[in-house]
Parts: C-alpha cells; sequence; structure tokens
C-alpha cells in the first residue's frame, strides 16, 4: 500500500512538471510580400481584362486599402522608407544608391524587430535594396539565373527560327548572337516587352523555389517565421512566360486617350523623360499601337506573379500554415502606362504615388472587406508589429492600421499621405488626403498643383488657379506645409 501511494505521488509530480514544462503557442508567422513596380492596374481598382484571380482572392481574404501611398516613386528611396517607416528626410535616401545603414545608423528595420524578438528570418526575391540590411538573415535564396531576360528572350527566337541548339554549327551560331546581350539591362534603359519560352525558370519562379523549399523543409524549425519576399515583375524588362502574353491578345488592350490638353495646365516640371526609354513613345503623343506592346508586356508579368502568389498560398496551405500565417502584399510604388503620356515611376501622380495594399490578418472578421482612408506605406510596418505584439523602435515614424483591419469605417483615423520626387536638385512635395491632392514643386507656389478626385479622378484638371477652390487650396497649403514640416523632423525621439 506504500508503494503503491509513492507511485501515485511520483506520477502526479510528473504529470505537474510536464503540464509546467508545456510551451507557449507559437507566435504568427508573417509573410510580408512586396511587387516591384505594380501599380493599380487591377480588377480591385476597376482594371477588370487584368486577369490577377490570386491577388484578388487574397483581397478576399483580407482587406483591401484602397488609398495606399508610397513616400517616394522609385525602389530604393521606398524601400529604405517603408523598411523603417520613416520619410524620406528622416532616412536621407532619395535615390537608389546610398543605404541606410549609413546615413542613418540608428534606425532599424523591420526584418530585425523580427529577428530580435525570436523570429527565423528568411528572404528570396528584392525586397532591402541590394546591401542595405542592418542585420543578417537565417537564409537567403541562393539560386542563380544562368542567362539574363533579354538572353533568353532572344534565345527562343534562335529556336523558333533555327529549332534545337543540338549541334555545333548552332551552339556556335548561337554564342556569336548571344554576345549581343551580355550585359543584363534590368534597369531598362531600353524598355521591351520580352516573351519567354514556356518552362525556362526566371527570377520570380527561383524565388517560389526557394520559398517551397523552406515550407517543405520547415527550415524554421520549431520558431515561428518572417519570409521577405520580393518579386521581381512588373519591373522592366516586362519578361514573362509565353502563355501570359497569350492572354492579352493586342486588338484587346485598349488603353484610354490622354486628352491633348492634358498638360495644358500642369507645370512641366512635373512631367519626367522615362518615356524615353520606349520604342516609339513621344511625351504629348497617345502612340496607341506602341502603348498597347507595352501594356500586352505588363499585363502579362502582372498575371504572371499572380500565378506564382497562388501557389505559395497553395503551399502554405498543403502544410497546414495558412491558419496561422500573417500576410502583407503590396507594391513599392505605382507605375505609369501612358497616362499624362508618361512611363514608368518618379511622378507624384496617383498611378506613380498608389500602391495596392493587402493585409489578411487570419480570424479577422473584417476580411473581404476595403479601406478606403488614406495610408502611407510607412505605416505597414508599425501595423504588422502590432498584430504580433512587439515593440517599435523609437525611430518608426508610421501609424499602425490595426484600428481599420478591425473597423474598415474608423473615423477616428484620419492621415495625410506624403510622397516626394525630385527633379534634379529641385524637390517635389505631394500630400493626399481622402479626396483631394495638393503637390509644389520646389518652394515656388506658382509651380502647384490641385486635383479633386471626386470630380476629376484622373488628374485632368488642375484647380490651383480656380476660384472656386480658393479655400480648398488655402486648406490643403496649410496642411501641405504641415505635413512637410513633420516629415522634416530628423530627431524623431524629440517630438
Amino acid at each position: 500500500m506504500k508503494n503503491l501511494l509513492l507511485l501515485l505521488l511520483a506520477f502526479s509530480y510528473c504529470s505537474i512538471a510536464v503540464a509546467g514544462d508545456k510551451k507557449k503557442p507559437k507566435k504568427m508567422n508573417v509573410l510580408f510580400i512586396s511587387v516591384d513596380d505594380l501599380n493599380i492596374h487591377l480588377p480591385s481598382f476597376g482594371y477588370t481584362s487584368v486577369s490577377a484571380p490570386n491577388i484578388e482572392k487574397l483581397k478576399d481574404q483580407g482587406v483591401l486599402f484602397q488609398q495606399a501611398y508610397c513616400q517616394y516613386p522609385v525602389c530604393g528611396p521606398s524601400r529604405a522608407s517603408f523598411l523603417t517607416s520613416m520619410y524620406p528626410p528622416q532616412t536621407k535616401i532619395f535615390s537608389n544608391g546610398p543605404h541606410v545603414t549609413d546615413t542613418r545608423p540608428d534606425a532599424v528595420s523591420i526584418g530585425k524587430v523580427f529577428q530580435e524578438n525570436g523570429y527565423w528570418v528568411a528572404n528570396t526575391g528584392k525586397v532591402y535594396h541590394p546591401n542595405a540590411e542592418d542585420f543578417e538573415w537565417d537564409a537567403k535564396r541562393t539560386l542563380k539565373m544562368k542567362d539574363n531576360d533579354l538572353v533568353l528572350h532572344l534565345k527562343g527566337k534562335f529556336e523558333k527560327e533555327y529549332g534545337p541548339i543540338d549541334n555545333e554549327e548552332k551552339r556556335k551560331a548561337w554564342e556569336v548572337i548571344k554576345k549581343q546581350y551580355q550585359d543584363d539591362d534590368r534597369q531598362g534603359k531600353h524598355a521591351l516587352p520580352l516573351p519567354i519560352k514556356d518552362g525556362i525558370p526566371l527570377e520570380d519562379d527561383l524565388n517560389l523555389a526557394t520559398f517551397s523549399e523552406w515550407i517543405d523543409e520547415a527550415s524554421y524549425g520549431d520558431k515561428p517565421f518572417f519570409i521577405a519576399y520580393g518579386f521581381h515583375k512588373p519591373h522592366v524588362q516586362y519578361t514573362a512566360p509565353q502563355r501570359f502574353f497569350d492572354m492579352y491578345p493586342l486588338d484587346k488592350i485598349h488603353p484610354e486617350e490622354v486628352p491633348i490638353d492634358d498638360w495644358n495646365n500642369k507645370p512641366l516640371i512635373a512631367s519626367w523623360k522615362r518615356y524615353e526609354a520606349f520604342e516609339d513613345i513621344y511625351f504629348g503623343l497617345s502612340s496607341m499601337e506602341a502603348r498597347k506592346r507595352y501594356m500586352q508586356g505588363y499585363y502579362a508579368c502582372i498575371s504572371y506573379i499572380d500565378d506564382i502568389l497562388g501557389q505559395m498560398v497553395n503551399k502554405l496551405k498543403e502544410k497546414d500554415l495558412w491558419d496561422n500565417t500573417i500576410i502583407v502584399f503590396f507594391s513599392d510604388h505605382g507605375y505609369h502606362m501612358g497616362n499624362h503620356y508618361l512611363y514608368g515611376k518618379v511622378s507624384l501622380y496617383e498611378e506613380s504615388a498608389k500602391s495596392p495594399l493587402i493585409i489578411r490578418v487570419p480570424d479577422n472578421k473584417n476580411n473581404g472587406t476595403s479601406v478606403k482612408k488614406t495610408v502611407e506605406l510607412i505605416d505597414v510596418y508599425p501595423t504588422v508589429t502590432e498584430l504580433i505584439g512587439l515593440s517599435n523602435p523609437t525611430t518608426v515614424e508610421g501609424t499602425s492600421l490595426v484600428s481599420l483591419l478591425k473597423n474598415p469605417e474608423d473615423k477616428n483615423f484620419q492621415k495625410v499621405a506624403l510622397t516626394y520626387a525630385k527633379r534634379g536638385k529641385l524637390m517635389g512635395k505631394s500630400i493626399r488626403t481622402d479626396r483631394y491632392r495638393y503637390t509644389q514643386w520646389g518652394e515656388d507656389e506658382d509651380q502647384s498643383e490641385l486635383y479633386d478626385y471626386e470630380i476629376d479622378p484622373k488628374e485632368y484638371m488642375n484647380k490651383v488657379n480656380d476660384p472656386d477652390y480658393t479655400d480648398v487650396l488655402k486648406q490643403m497649403r496649410k496642411i501641405y506645409k504641415d505635413k512637410v514640416t513633420e516629415a522634416n523632423i530628423i530627431d524623431i525621439k524629440s517630438k
């Protein structure tokens, strides 16, 4: 009897000890997806001829922010901004050259915050601008493309004309032709739509392969993961497998005509010469046939990355990670496809400054709804950290959007978005409220623009000199000065 009692006591002790050793449930995983140069040409924004079913599904399973704006419409400055949650004057980054680690060594990027809080952090694709990290990833993509996009496109043409490169004669001929594209013109000095033979892995396919490997092998171990995933497309060149080009026959693409007087009352300093990289494109001319070719390539790239996004989501579901993973999906900035006769980015108009932003939190009762309030990309950082329950560094300037995830019509949330763009040494600054945009180039108020999106969503009518907008202009200029002053404060801790 005594031995039985001791045995029961020992069993009871072990049970208590095991219960006490139970691990806390893992925190939510985070899949942080940024897209390079994706504009709002998506069904959610009225472009129903563009096929992006997986982006649409993600929107239906998350919250779409219809008015999210970047802080600088160029890759480097924008990424420096949203990865640190600071405005460009605070990061001191206004071009693709310098890194925040040099200009603001006190800034702490979002990846570092997650790593310091016990997350397994990994990166595949372009999220941080190259060599701009303030920490070392636990894992990075190591797969490389054998040939660049231009070579792959040319190889497809060669094989279409001469057949497979399967003998010495063809190999020698191909090597001679290949040499003209030894340099990989990914910055698009000459922008080109480039269909690639189906089945050949491109940059974004390699990103997917790396992501799938991490998920299949549970490389994160027993830690929650923060995976920064950067889509390369639709950045130039407009490279995608042929089947995605086939989705957009040229005779089915109908670009909207730009009014011939679009620039009659706009300051010319607001224009941008990026169109010079596009064949047969001229400022002030619609060039419809050329525009169709570029839209075909751009849309093919959108459908291409959309297809990959669908595979990523399926992989998460396959490994039972979908219900425990927060997904953030957005672009570093927008992109012109001929509106205002402009192509590319670096403007302060809607199609350049606006980014499609989707935040998907499992079991959020408001998933499937949209937020129409104005927000900034610097708000993504503090939103994600709040969702996880992490503290922000003191340098974080953005505003958490969690209140809007809980209530998309939160009347207490009011924000003005601020975007910068340079023309040489002259700085343009633009503010966006829920209804209006005011833009000023330098300190000269004569070089300014005012748009009312309630009556002019395409920004054709600059209302700066319209007497009916005198009071609106006065109010917007005051908001502009206050917002610019706020963003110019370098020592954020003193605010």
